[in-house]
């Protein structure tokens, strides 16, 4: 069987780094990674060697401009990377014969009312990040109408940088850390991700199923963000790492740059059907993410 060799730009954050640890237990797949400095989203030149040089069948664009709060007053940086940058590599994509799957998040969303969000709703999106990832999402179906955009969002792991990480690093110099108890949304564990990934990628490249345009991978589990942060302080301290209480304050009282939205649910029941995905149950995914977070940042 020849290799299905997937490109994926983007190599440091959650997503990639999970894609490259379940990707490494299959002879069938070649994973080629890149980041910023060897498939930069804002250098067309750049792109189009890396697809080359991977001979990719399926590109994965998990690159962005995600600091969500400085993207209000470097709106231009986050357009630039989320939007503009998109649109060239569908254009590549699609001139050269490639499959994509672009990734974007529930932030194209107001939050408003206490239903999951479906692909056919109409985005709101509340910030300026937000207004960039909706822009890519737009761009790359006029660009490549086949390709796929796949929304996440609350991504929680063992590896880089992810709300069970920051968590834990606060713990360690704070007793009592306030969290939002007004943002409720589905934490999703990256590795589950990573399959559903390369499940599409595999479906776009045999052609049996007619999936493109937009997707959501996302967890069935709902929860706010205080008790997400409650139960990772518990998981935390049963392990032996650092502990802090929870006190659950509203998202108002933060007064943050970027407006959130509060209702962060994704109906993920598109593609759970579509590709047979299962979902990692939230606590044993949870230890998993701890364990990893405190291996690597214990001192």
């Amino acid at each position: 069987m020849i290799p299905l060799r997937i490109a994926c730009i983007g190599k440091h954050g959650q997503t990639a780094q999970a894609l490259a640890a379940v990707a490494a237990g299959y002879a069938s797949i070649e994973l080629h990674q890149a980041g910023r400095d060897g498939a930069d989203l804002t250098d067309a030149t750049a792109l189009e060697a890396f697809i080359h040089q991977s001979r990719a069948h399926v590109v994965i664009n998990a690159g962005a401009y995600n600091l969500v709060d400085k993207a209000e007053s470097d709106e231009a940086t986050a357009f630039a990377v989320n939007a503009e940058g998109p649109r060239v590599l569908a254009r590549l994509c699609r001139r050269h014969g490639v499959k994509l799957i672009h990734m974007s998040t529930d932030c194209v969303f107001d939050g408003v009312g206490s239903e999951p969000h479906r692909e056919d709703e109409t985005p709101r999106p509340l910030s300026a990040y937000g207004r960039s990832k909706l822009a890519g999402e737009m761009a790359v179906a006029e660009e490549y109408p086949d390709a796929v955009t796949a929304r996440v969002c609350w991504v929680f792991s063992e590896f880089a940088g992810s709300f069970v990480s920051k968590v834990i690093e606060w713990a360690r110099a704070r007793p009592v850390l306030q969290i939002v108890s007004d943002q409720i949304g589905p934490p999703t564990y990256a590795p589950d991700i990573a399959i559903a990934l390369l499940r599409l990628a595999r479906t776009k490249v045999e052609g049996v199923r007619d999936l493109s345009g937009l997707l959501h991978l996302a967890s069935p589990d709902v929860m706010s963000r205080s008790d997400m942060a409650t139960a990772i302080m518990a998981e935390s301290k049963r392990q032996g790492g650092p502990f802090a209480e929870i006190e659950p304050v509203s998202t108002a009282s933060f007064n943050a740059p970027a407006k959130r939205p509060l209702n962060a649910r994704l109906s993920g029941v598109k593609a759970t059907a579509a590709l047979g995905l299962s979902w990692t149950p939230f606590d044993e995914a949870l230890e998993r993410s701890v364990a990893g977070v405190l291996r690597r940042t214990e001192t």
